[in-house]
């Protein structure tokens, strides 16, 4: 599993659960006209994300991130479902490979460094036996829940990333409810400059399969501020799109739990945000996330 998951203290692990809300807005993509305009991806598209997180905490630095695809099984114009295919995990080498954990997984085929950030590529055979343990849900540009399998060797006890196998170390789960009611009033985008929904979050993360990690379930009351701060176009991976900002904004209700702030790119003629960039603060252990995700290749 990843070293940087597998080192954290119990106190580490509350920034884990803030920063798991990072992705409450990412959405998927879907293939379309340049006139249509879309809330939620077409069936059938695979929409591939990079995602990096880098959480400081007094003592240190823990960074790390994931690369994969949404395929999008069932979409009606205002909700889709799918499949969630992880293809890569990314590690915090700083310093290159004089850590010995990212000395061996440099090894691994296919890995390449962009500068501090070592990308290990999936065998797709493991991928492939991944994608139908994760899933995902979108009502508009809204993630609804996710469930994300995370990586590990055949045998848990070495950790060799160059044997990769179909068994999750673990699995992460994120769910969102809110009171929608609001929401239409903020169609077309920008109709009203501002809505805030009443919402309701849950994480959960499921024991390790090495033991080493205990299950962990976290719910929370927050308030989410969504306000729009007008139009443009942004170059990422994918190719260049026409987007719409959004910025979102999630207030807990016990002003001791992770609060964030979220800018968000969304493409109508796409169905999915672009790009996304939070940064999230945890009072209990005095932390700050910062997460980016960035639509890298979309299919149809």
């Amino acid at each position: 599993m990843l070293a940087w998951l597998r080192d954290l203290n119990s106190r580490e692990r509350g920034t884990m659960r803030g920063l798991a809300w990072g992705l409450t807005l990412l959405a998927a993509a879907g293939a379309a006209q340049a006139d249509e305009i879309r809330d939620v991806p077409a069936v059938g598209t695979k929409l591939t994300y990079r995602a990096v997180t880098m959480t400081k905490l007094p003592s240190r630095t823990i960074g790390g991130g994931q690369i994969y695809t949404y395929i999008v099984n069932t979409s009606d114009g205002t909700t889709a479902e799918g499949s969630l295919r992880p293809d890569a995990m990314i590690f915090d080498c700083t310093g290159g490979t004089a850590n010995l954990g990212c000395q061996d997984a440099a090894q691994t085929a296919g890995a390449h460094f962009d500068g501090d950030l070592l990308t290990v590529p999936i065998p797709g055979n493991a991928a492939e036996a991944l994608a139908p343990q994760g899933s995902f849900k979108l009502i508009h540009f809204l993630l609804v829940s996710r469930k994300l399998p995370i990586l590990s060797s055949r045998d848990p006890e070495k950790h060799n990333l160059g044997d990769l196998g179909p068994d999750p170390a673990y699995v992460l789960i994120n769910t969102l409810k809110c009171d929608l009611t609001a929401l239409p009033d903020f169609f077309p985008l920008g109709k009203s400059p501002k809505v805030t929904l009443p919402c309701e979050t849950d994480f959960e993360r499921t024991a390790a399969r090495d033991g080493l990690l205990p299950p962990l379930s976290v719910h929370d009351t927050v308030s989410m501020e969504i306000s729009y701060a007008g139009n443009g176009w942004v170059t990422v991976p994918s190719g260049s799109w026409q987007v719409h900002k959004l910025n979102t904004k999630l207030v807990p209700k016990d002003p001791s739990h992770p609060t964030s702030e979220t800018e968000s790119l969304f493409s109508t003629q796409l169905g999915v945000i672009v790009r996304s960039h939070t940064i999230g603060t945890n009072p209990a252990n005095q932390s700050t996330t910062e997460n980016t995700i960035e639509l890298i290749s979309v299919a149809p």
